[in-house]
């Protein structure tokens, strides 16, 4: 079956790059849009609202002067909230259950340690789901140490010289997300549904000529011509997101993170993208419907995973709806490793999603395909 699986793959291969479009969709216009978002852009992360859990296990007065500080500082009003939280498990139970984006945990006699020259805990606490919370949660213990040391607790202690603060359980590195990072990745992961749909709207259209009735009375499998445009789809798409990734990487100097994790993330997000637009294939009944719903399933998706307005743009419960798309979880996924350097463990749950998504609405759409389209 390899041999007729490669003859048809090569012939949408043939007629993709023929007409011109595949290239168009794929490279230049979400490369371009990507550009003129960076130019216009970039530069500055976006306007962050996060929600920390603060634990003060310490009951001393460091924890009180820091919170008074930090409710003080004008660069954190109207960007971040604090909530106080009663223990470490009820913090971890809040940033689990999205009540929080991250939390903070000041160990017991953090005050006495510090002050007595000692170097004190502060753990992090953070989730995949709200990275950009965790890189907040970072600067404000950055922020901590710098006032342990510019307060001049050794006067204030009778002590000897304050040791910076001992972070842990810090999964994010805390650098910074340009908003080109944030455009380029959602350029890329919004046209890759126009890619991959492409290849399987014209098997509408073949069934419509006739083409794919000609293509089954020979001896092929009734699966061959769907694999062979679903293969170009892919390695197209994939193409695409991978020359949007670089181009945002030269013109801006930016980085996306772990190359091994990103390309893991942009590989998923295709195969997620690809079987979502086969299903809608298989449920339309014309190629022109397929257009519509594929368009409309796409824009749907961006919006609300984040391609277009950067999600922590977006309202609450909008941050919430963008789980429910793989648009989301790959905007979750490049913008945590973007600002963490982390590797791809890091990202394994997106991936997961992603992979779940595809086989769901994959398998759901053999289902539709073998009743209606190859019935």
């Amino acid at each position: 079956m390899m041999r007729p699986l490669l003859t048809v793959s090569a012939l949408e291969l043939r007629t993709r790059l023929r007409d011109g479009t595949a290239l168009i969709i794929a490279v230049i216009v979400p490369v371009a849009l990507a550009t003129l978002f960076g130019l216009a852009l970039g530069g500055d992360d976006p306007p962050l609202r996060a929600t920390v859990g603060v634990v003060d296990l310490d009951r001393g007065p460091l924890p009180a002067d820091v919170r008074r500080e930090i409710a003080a500082a004008e660069q954190f009003k109207g960007v971040l909230t604090l909530r106080d939280l009663p223990s470490e498990q009820a913090a971890r139970r809040a940033v689990d259950d999205g009540g929080v984006g991250a939390a903070i945990v000041f160990g017991r006699d953090f005050s006495r340690t510090v002050g007595a020259g000692g170097s004190g805990q502060v753990s992090v606490l953070t989730t995949p789901e709200s990275p950009l919370a965790g890189v907040v949660a970072r600067s404000l213990v950055e922020r901590i140490a710098v006032m342990v040391e510019s307060r001049a607790l050794t006067e204030r202690f009778a002590a000897g010289p304050a040791e910076p603060l001992t972070v842990v359980s810090d999964p994010l590195a805390g650098g910074k997300v340009d908003l080109s990072v944030y455009y380029g990745a959602g350029m890329a992961a919004l046209f890759a549904f126009f890619v991959v749909g492409a290849s399987f709207r014209s098997l509408l259209t073949e069934r419509k000529l006739g083409t794919l009735n000609r293509m089954r009375a020979g001896p092929l499998a009734p699966w061959v011509p769907v694999a062979g445009k679903a293969i170009v789809g892919f390695a197209l798409a994939l193409f695409g997101v991978c020359v949007t990734w670089a181009s945002s990487t030269l013109i801006f100097g930016t980085t996306w993170g772990d190359p091994v994790a990103v390309f893991a993330v942009l590989c998923a997000h295709v195969l997620a993208a690809a079987a979502i637009t086969m299903l809608v294939a298989s449920r339309v009944k014309t190629d022109a419907q397929a257009d519509g719903v594929i368009m409309a399933v796409s824009f749907v998706a961006a919006f609300f995973g984040g391609s277009l307005v950067p999600i922590p743009n977006l309202p609450d419960a909008l941050q919430v709806v963008a789980l429910f798309t793989p648009n989301g979880w790959t905007s979750y996924a490049l913008i945590g490793l973007a600002g963490s350097g982390d590797g791809l463990a890091s990202v394994a749950l997106p991936i997961g999603v992603l992979c779940a998504i595809a086989l769901t609405a994959g398998g759901l759409a053999a289902v539709g395909l073998k009743k209606g389209l190859l019935g």
